[in-house]
């Protein structure tokens, strides 16, 4: 096969620059840290400074999620936690935050494990040569596949089987939503006679067919007294019937569900693609990566004791969100005139907080800024950084990611395996084109080599 891509080489560091570019790379480009640009009527501020970027993601009631004036599609995905505010916000933080403690996390490892299983079990029986057992797959659906399972195992307690017609769905309205972007800012857009709209409107229709019967079923168990396994959707629904006799308000609860069951895939998902893509093209690291996981655990299977030492997959996974975070960019909406460092912020401007442009960075994370170097991370972020901090792949503050835990534990547990059964590199077909769709995911898949280990 052709020799493997080299991720600095100039191919890829070009499409990678076109990936971090767009209208915040321009933005940046001419105008320099801190700019603006107008989109549509609405003014949008630009800013790389990191403490200025801390002080808008900390201070949540000043600097608010902008869902009311984004695209009219987005709207339909993103609900519950992530567009809530003020008190509403606060009351279903504190009520979900117990479900991704680190106790309620170790509990769920058996069935992380089980999900992972199943995937490397489909892999052994693929159509593998004779000669150096090998075999040419797109990881990145088996790797969807996988993260849905561990969100209906273990947020839902549901069957996978009957929860995968979901997945694909909410994947489809994703890509609708990207679709309609530049329509964000034009008035009536949600009424315009397209196919976008027609299709959003079913696949809604469809979603809340489904977790409106789920819903119900297992408000019904819960209010007969049966035994319900302790996760985030008893949590949820606890709170909702404690407050009234029966579920107290449809939409939101509906809005809850469904976001979990999007974002609770996709992040992952993600991550784990970018790293297999990542450890595909750099052996050495691979290579590392297989010896830390058999040296803590051998043959067994992974438990939270052994995942809480390794010390070179974390390396590994945090490099892989600084180079490609699940979220490219942050923004907030000023809805009164603010002042934020030494710039006064007119009312109703957006502040966008270009994550993916700081993680590439030179003054902040060194010339090779665009180079994949996990042992950047050897002494922590903070050092990583020189102190300053400038790696927010899942947010800060308050409104930082509530699964981020759940995520990492996810997937420093699914490496452990996967490296102590395949060894794996990018195959020729491999084309790297970095692609938004609420998340960062390659455009073309990723079609990887790979073979046993004997």
């Amino acid at each position: 096969m052709d020799a493997p891509i080299d991720v600095a080489g100039e191919e890829f560091v070009e499409t990678d620059r076109a990936f971090v570019g767009g209208d915040c790379g321009v933005g940046v480009g001419v105008e320099g840290k801190k700019s603006y640009l107008w989109v549509g009527p609405r003014p949008r501020v630009l800013i790389m400074d990191p403490e200025l970027m801390k002080t808008v993601m900390t201070k949540h009631n000043t600097y608010k999620k902008n869902f009311k004036v984004t695209n009219h599609i987005v709207q339909l995905i993103v609900t519950g936690l992530l567009g809530l505010e003020g008190k509403i916000w606060s009351k279903s933080r504190t009520t979900l935050n117990p479900v991704f403690q680190l106790e309620k996390l170790k509990k769920m490892i058996p069935a992380f494990q089980v999900s992972c299983d199943e995937i490397l079990s489909e892999w052994k029986n693929l159509a593998f040569t004779k000669d150096d057992e090998s075999c040419v797959l797109d990881v990145f659906p088996y790797l969807e596949s996988l993260t849905s399972k561990v969100v209906s195992r273990t947020l839902f307690a549901t069957d996978y089987s009957k929860d995968k017609n979901l997945y694909v769905i909410l994947k489809e309205m994703a890509y609708l939503a990207n679709q309609t972007t530049r329509m964000a800012d034009l008035p009536g857009a949600k009424y315009l006679p397209i196919e976008t709209n027609r299709r959003a409107k079913q696949i809604m229709s469809e979603v809340r067919k489904r977790l409106t019967m789920l819903i119900k079923e297992r408000a019904k168990e819960i209010s007969a007294g049966q035994t319900v396994e302790d996760n985030f959707f008893h949590v949820l629904l606890n709170s909702e019937l404690a407050d009234a006799h029966g579920i107290k308000n449809m939409t939101d609860l509906f809005g809850q569900v469904k976001l979990f069951y999007f974002a609770g895939y996709e992040s992952t998902a993600n991550l784990l693609v970018w790293t297999m893509i990542l450890l595909g093209i750099h052996q050495d690291w691979q290579e590392h990566a297989r010896q830390e996981a058999f040296q803590v655990f051998g043959d067994h299977k992974p438990d939270y004791e052994g995942l809480s030492q390794l010390k070179v997959i974390p390396m590994i996974l945090n490099e892989v969100l600084r180079l490609y975070p699940p979220v490219v960019e942050l923004s907030r909406l000023v809805e009164e005139e603010t002042k934020l460092g030494e710039y006064t912020i007119p009312a109703d401007t957006l502040i966008m907080l270009p994550i993916v442009i700081l993680h590439r960075d030179p003054e902040y994370w060194g010339e090779d800024a665009n180079e994949f170097k996990p042992d950047r991370f050897a002494d922590g972020v903070l050092k990583a950084t020189n102190g300053r901090p400038a790696f927010f792949p899942f947010g800060w503050g308050p409104r930082i990611c509530i699964g981020q835990n759940y995520s990492l534990l996810e997937a420093k547990l699914v490496f452990s395996n996967i490296l102590r059964t395949f060894s794996f590199e990018l195959s020729p077909t491999y084309t790297h084109a970095p692609y938004v769709v609420f998340t960062v995911q390659p455009q073309h898949g990723a079609p990887l080599i790979l073979r046993k280990l004997k």
